[in-house]
């Protein structure tokens, strides 16, 4: 594959999100069998700038907790079909919510809805997680009352992944960040990869953009870091990637398994999104996007990392990245 037309053919795609967005700095990483590259745009610009620009990756910090899951399941520390229970004494014994049920998004917790957000909008006293309409003591306390099987089969929840990573930290004694910096950031070095912003990275972090374009505020979690806190860069990701892709690594291989089936064509593994043959995930912050997605049979995956928030209506880092994997496709 020759390296300049790959980039000619991804700014192509690029291009109708970029030319809107005066502020906007978009990172795009690719693998594609042996070969890996990264490319920066800015405006009209392409270049194969090295410097490591930092985004907040909003959800796909998911895919992180739950391939810290995965090797933790590998390693017996927990079971997926272990109760909540086991982790909560609060929580009543044998509840029929599992681990499984919080990576894969059936544990029956509400999304945002509108009674609960008009108290949250009264309550000035609970503190709470942007995007989590619930905090730790409210979701214990929600699973304390609802002690039945979930109707619901499958409901996206920031509250769930939050809180299963919030019990897998317990279980290594410590605090998420630092579970997830030892389970995965320090093991593939991913040196720009951080919940915290170190002093001696604050003049790679991106400020964020909304999307009319307002800059927006630094993201801050506290209980559902698990959820959507980390930091990145492009190159780190991809190295994440690479482990993914490659099938070497058994505990993340156990994420890949699809756990229940949203639709004919779409399934969820342990927080990934398994639609035909690409596995991903997208993330969204009030001032960044981003997408992860690959194919394990072609061998190819991509990052998209955006410091504006996208609509949905209109190009987005998801869509770009299921266009860059089928340009790969069509290449080899």
């Amino acid at each position: 594959m020759d390296l300049n037309d790959l980039k000619k053919d991804i700014f192509k795609i690029a291009y109708p999100y970029v030319k809107t967005r005066p502020n906007v700095i978009l990172s795009i990483g690719v693998i594609c069998r042996n070969l890996d590259a990264a490319f920066i745009f800015n405006g009209s610009n392409v270049t194969y700038d090295k410097k490591p620009y930092i985004y907040e990756i909003g959800s796909i910090s998911k895919v992180f907790t739950t391939s810290m899951l995965g090797e933790m399941i590998q390693e017996g520390i927990v079971k997926i079909e272990d109760s909540i229970a086991k982790y909560f004494s609060e929580i009543p014994d044998n509840h029929p919510v599992t681990l499984r049920h919080l990576a894969n998004h059936t544990s029956g917790l509400p999304g945002f809805g509108v009674l609960k957000n008009i108290y949250n909008l009264f309550d000035n006293q609970t503190p709470r997680d942007p995007f989590c309409p619930y905090s730790l003591n409210e979701a214990i306390q929600y699973f304390k009352t609802h002690t039945q099987e979930p109707k619901v089969k499958f409901r996206y929840s920031n509250v769930g992944m939050g809180l299963l990573g919030y019990l897998l930290a317990n279980e290594l004694h410590t605090d998420f960040e630092t579970a997830i910096t030892r389970r995965i950031v320090e093991p593939l070095n991913l040196t720009n990869t951080f919940i915290s912003i170190p002093p001696s990275k604050e003049k790679t972090v991106l400020k964020g953009y909304s999307v009319r374009g307002h800059n927006k505020p630094p993201l801050e979690m506290n209980e559902f870091m698990a959820a959507g806190a980390i930091r990145s860069t492009v190159d780190d990701l991809l190295k994440f990637l690479k482990i993914h892709v490659g099938n070497r690594n058994s505990g993340y291989l156990l994420t890949h398994q699809a756990t229940h089936t949203i639709s004919k064509d779409v399934s969820i593994g342990l927080g990934w999104v398994l639609e035909d043959d690409i596995i991903w995930h997208n993330g969204s912050t009030k001032g960044f996007s981003s997408y992860l997605g690959f194919n394990k049979k072609q061998q190819t995956g991509v990052v998209i990392l955006s410091n504006y928030r996208s609509s949905i209506l209109a190009t987005n880092p998801l869509e770009m990245g299921k266009s860059i994997l089928q340009l790969l496709e069509n290449s080899l």
